[in-house]
Protein backbone atom coordinates (compact mmCIF):
# COMPACT_ATOMS: atom_id res chain seq x y z
CA UNK A 1 0.00 0.00 0.00
CA UNK A 2 1.10 3.69 -0.72
CA UNK A 3 -0.08 6.29 1.69
CA UNK A 4 0.00 9.68 1.44
CA UNK A 5 -0.32 12.36 4.16
CA UNK A 6 -0.89 15.92 3.97
CA UNK A 7 -0.51 18.78 6.24
CA UNK A 8 -0.63 22.29 5.72
CA UNK A 9 2.23 23.22 8.25
CA UNK A 10 4.86 20.85 9.18
CA UNK A 11 3.48 19.44 12.76
CA UNK A 12 0.03 19.06 11.64
CA UNK A 13 0.76 15.22 10.05
CA UNK A 14 2.27 14.04 13.57
CA UNK A 15 -0.41 15.55 15.18
CA UNK A 16 -2.90 14.56 13.22
CA UNK A 17 -1.78 10.61 12.39
CA UNK A 18 1.72 10.23 13.27
CA UNK A 19 1.02 7.17 14.98
CA UNK A 20 -1.07 5.64 12.47
CA UNK A 21 1.11 6.31 9.84
CA UNK A 22 3.83 3.99 12.03
CA UNK A 23 1.71 1.41 12.69
CA UNK A 24 0.90 1.18 8.27
CA UNK A 25 4.63 1.27 7.66
CA UNK A 26 4.87 -1.86 10.25
CA UNK A 27 2.58 -3.52 8.02
CA UNK A 28 4.34 -3.05 5.33
CA UNK A 29 3.02 0.51 3.86
CA UNK A 30 4.76 3.01 1.93
CA UNK A 31 4.08 6.52 4.00
CA UNK A 32 4.87 10.24 1.51
CA UNK A 33 4.17 13.30 3.54
CA UNK A 34 3.49 16.87 1.66
CA UNK A 35 3.78 19.94 4.05
CA UNK A 36 2.18 22.83 1.85
CA UNK A 37 3.85 26.16 3.33
CA UNK A 38 6.95 26.53 5.02
CA UNK A 39 5.30 27.16 8.36
CA UNK A 40 6.65 30.46 9.50
CA UNK A 41 4.76 33.15 11.87
CA UNK A 42 5.55 35.22 15.05
CA UNK A 43 2.99 36.06 18.45
CA UNK A 44 4.26 39.49 18.86
CA UNK A 45 2.34 39.01 22.36
CA UNK A 46 4.23 36.28 23.17
CA UNK A 47 7.56 36.78 21.45
CA UNK A 48 7.60 33.43 19.84
CA UNK A 49 8.57 33.19 16.08
CA UNK A 50 9.00 29.89 14.04
CA UNK A 51 11.28 30.71 11.30
CA UNK A 52 11.08 28.80 7.70
CA UNK A 53 14.23 27.49 8.16
CA UNK A 54 13.38 26.11 12.03
CA UNK A 55 10.50 24.66 10.72
CA UNK A 56 11.76 22.75 7.59
CA UNK A 57 14.56 21.63 9.57
CA UNK A 58 12.93 20.48 12.62
CA UNK A 59 10.00 19.31 9.97
CA UNK A 60 11.88 16.78 8.32
CA UNK A 61 14.08 15.40 11.20
CA UNK A 62 10.45 14.17 12.20
CA UNK A 63 9.84 12.65 8.63
CA UNK A 64 13.29 11.10 9.48
CA UNK A 65 11.89 9.78 12.94
CA UNK A 66 8.83 8.64 11.75
CA UNK A 67 9.89 6.66 8.57
CA UNK A 68 7.85 9.09 6.23
CA UNK A 69 9.59 10.35 2.87
CA UNK A 70 9.16 13.75 2.10
CA UNK A 71 7.44 15.21 -1.17
CA UNK A 72 7.59 18.65 -2.13
CA UNK A 73 5.48 20.78 -3.41
CA UNK A 74 5.22 24.43 -4.83
CA UNK A 75 5.38 26.13 -1.16
CA UNK A 76 2.25 28.19 -0.21
CA UNK A 77 2.17 31.60 2.02
CA UNK A 78 1.69 30.36 5.92
CA UNK A 79 -1.77 32.03 7.27
CA UNK A 80 -2.79 33.28 4.08
CA UNK A 81 -3.47 30.15 2.03
CA UNK A 82 -6.26 29.84 -0.40
CA UNK A 83 -7.27 27.22 -3.26
CA UNK A 84 -4.22 26.56 -5.44
CA UNK A 85 -4.82 25.17 -9.20
CA UNK A 86 -0.78 24.55 -9.26
CA UNK A 87 -0.56 22.99 -5.89
CA UNK A 88 -3.39 21.25 -6.56
CA UNK A 89 -2.15 19.69 -10.07
CA UNK A 90 1.38 19.00 -7.97
CA UNK A 91 -0.86 16.41 -5.57
CA UNK A 92 -2.93 14.86 -8.25
CA UNK A 93 0.48 14.07 -9.90
CA UNK A 94 1.74 12.49 -6.79
CA UNK A 95 -1.17 10.58 -7.08
CA UNK A 96 -0.95 8.95 -9.95
CA UNK A 97 3.07 8.56 -9.81
CA UNK A 98 3.44 6.87 -6.48
CA UNK A 99 0.10 5.52 -6.96
CA UNK A 100 -1.38 6.74 -3.53
CA UNK A 101 -4.14 4.04 -2.23
CA UNK A 102 -4.17 5.97 0.83
CA UNK A 103 -4.56 9.74 1.93
CA UNK A 104 -4.84 11.59 5.17
CA UNK A 105 -5.28 14.85 5.06
CA UNK A 106 -7.14 18.00 6.87
CA UNK A 107 -10.65 17.92 8.48
CA UNK A 108 -12.78 20.50 6.15
CA UNK A 109 -14.00 21.53 9.35
CA UNK A 110 -11.34 22.92 10.82
CA UNK A 111 -11.42 26.78 12.07
CA UNK A 112 -7.66 27.39 10.90
CA UNK A 113 -8.07 28.65 7.09
CA UNK A 114 -4.93 26.72 6.08
CA UNK A 115 -6.25 23.77 7.29
CA UNK A 116 -9.39 24.78 5.32
CA UNK A 117 -7.28 25.20 2.21
CA UNK A 118 -5.65 22.24 2.46
CA UNK A 119 -9.20 20.36 2.61
CA UNK A 120 -10.44 22.27 -0.44
CA UNK A 121 -7.28 21.57 -2.72
CA UNK A 122 -6.87 17.89 -1.57
CA UNK A 123 -10.73 16.97 -2.28
CA UNK A 124 -9.97 18.24 -5.41
CA UNK A 125 -6.49 16.36 -6.12
CA UNK A 126 -7.75 13.00 -4.66
CA UNK A 127 -11.23 12.68 -6.08
CA UNK A 128 -9.77 9.59 -7.47
CA UNK A 129 -8.42 7.93 -4.69
CA UNK A 130 -10.48 5.19 -3.24
CA UNK A 131 -9.53 6.40 0.44
CA UNK A 132 -9.40 9.25 1.65
CA UNK A 133 -9.40 9.95 5.44
CA UNK A 134 -9.46 13.61 7.56
CA UNK A 135 -7.64 14.18 10.59
CA UNK A 136 -7.71 17.28 13.05
CA UNK A 137 -4.83 18.82 14.41
CA UNK A 138 -6.28 20.92 16.82
CA UNK A 139 -9.23 20.94 19.28
CA UNK A 140 -11.26 24.34 18.00
CA UNK A 141 -14.73 23.61 18.57
CA UNK A 142 -18.39 25.30 18.09
CA UNK A 143 -21.35 23.98 17.22
CA UNK A 144 -21.74 24.50 13.40
CA UNK A 145 -19.15 21.87 12.37
CA UNK A 146 -18.11 19.38 14.41
CA UNK A 147 -15.53 16.74 14.34
CA UNK A 148 -17.19 12.90 14.43
CA UNK A 149 -14.81 9.84 14.89
CA UNK A 150 -16.01 7.63 12.42
CA UNK A 151 -12.77 5.09 12.48
CA UNK A 152 -9.81 4.82 15.34
CA UNK A 153 -6.48 3.36 15.44
CA UNK A 154 -6.11 2.21 18.97
CA UNK A 155 -2.92 2.42 20.80
CA UNK A 156 -1.48 1.04 24.51
CA UNK A 157 0.03 3.70 26.41
CA UNK A 158 3.39 1.93 25.48
CA UNK A 159 2.75 2.79 22.07
CA UNK A 160 1.30 6.05 22.65
CA UNK A 161 4.42 7.13 24.44
CA UNK A 162 6.53 7.47 21.04
CA UNK A 163 3.80 9.80 20.08
CA UNK A 164 5.32 12.72 22.78
CA UNK A 165 9.15 11.70 21.10
CA UNK A 166 8.16 12.40 17.56
CA UNK A 167 6.63 16.37 18.40
CA UNK A 168 9.01 17.55 20.71
CA UNK A 169 11.43 17.04 17.63
CA UNK A 170 9.36 20.39 16.75
CA UNK A 171 11.35 21.64 19.53
CA UNK A 172 10.05 24.79 18.56
CA UNK A 173 6.92 24.26 18.92
CA UNK A 174 7.00 21.69 21.48
CA UNK A 175 8.87 24.85 24.08
CA UNK A 176 5.79 27.06 23.29
CA UNK A 177 2.94 24.49 22.98
CA UNK A 178 3.63 21.68 25.61
CA UNK A 179 1.22 22.47 27.80
CA UNK A 180 -1.37 23.18 25.54
CA UNK A 181 -0.86 19.86 23.24
CA UNK A 182 -0.93 18.07 26.40
CA UNK A 183 -4.91 18.95 26.65
CA UNK A 184 -5.81 19.83 23.24
CA UNK A 185 -3.94 16.23 21.67
CA UNK A 186 -3.12 13.87 24.59
CA UNK A 187 -5.80 14.44 26.43
CA UNK A 188 -8.45 14.46 23.70
CA UNK A 189 -6.70 10.88 22.05
CA UNK A 190 -7.10 9.38 25.45
CA UNK A 191 -10.67 10.06 25.20
CA UNK A 192 -10.83 8.93 21.75
CA UNK A 193 -9.09 5.51 23.24
CA UNK A 194 -11.80 5.31 25.70
CA UNK A 195 -14.60 5.37 22.74
CA UNK A 196 -13.18 2.72 21.16
CA UNK A 197 -11.98 0.29 24.02
CA UNK A 198 -7.96 1.52 24.00
CA UNK A 199 -5.82 3.50 26.14
CA UNK A 200 -5.41 6.12 23.27
CA UNK A 201 -6.59 6.42 20.03
CA UNK A 202 -6.20 8.68 16.33
CA UNK A 203 -9.18 9.08 15.19
CA UNK A 204 -10.77 10.14 11.34
CA UNK A 205 -14.07 11.45 9.59
CA UNK A 206 -14.15 9.47 5.95
CA UNK A 207 -14.38 11.29 3.13
CA UNK A 208 -14.08 7.71 0.91
CA UNK A 209 -13.49 4.61 1.98
CA UNK A 210 -13.37 1.53 -0.74
CA UNK A 211 -11.04 -0.76 1.29
CA UNK A 212 -10.76 -1.22 4.86
CA UNK A 213 -9.88 -4.63 5.02
CA UNK A 214 -6.80 -3.65 2.53
CA UNK A 215 -6.09 -0.90 4.94
CA UNK A 216 -6.84 -2.43 8.40
CA UNK A 217 -8.93 -0.42 9.90
CA UNK A 218 -11.59 -1.44 12.46
CA UNK A 219 -14.52 0.40 13.30
CA UNK A 220 -14.87 1.36 17.27
CA UNK A 221 -16.38 -2.03 18.58
CA UNK A 222 -15.60 -4.51 16.09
Amino acid sequence: MNVLAVGAHWDDIEIGCGLTLQRLMSRGAKVYGAVLTESDYEVVIDSHKRLKSTALKEGKKAFEKLGVIHLETTPLPNQKMSYNQKVMQELEDIVREKSIDLVFTHWFGDHNTDHVATWEISRVAFRRVPNVLQYQSNSYFDNIKVFTPQFFWGFTKEEYRVKEDFLSVHQTEWNYRKDRWQREIFDRERFWGYLCGHDYAEAFMITRLVDSNKIGFYQAGE
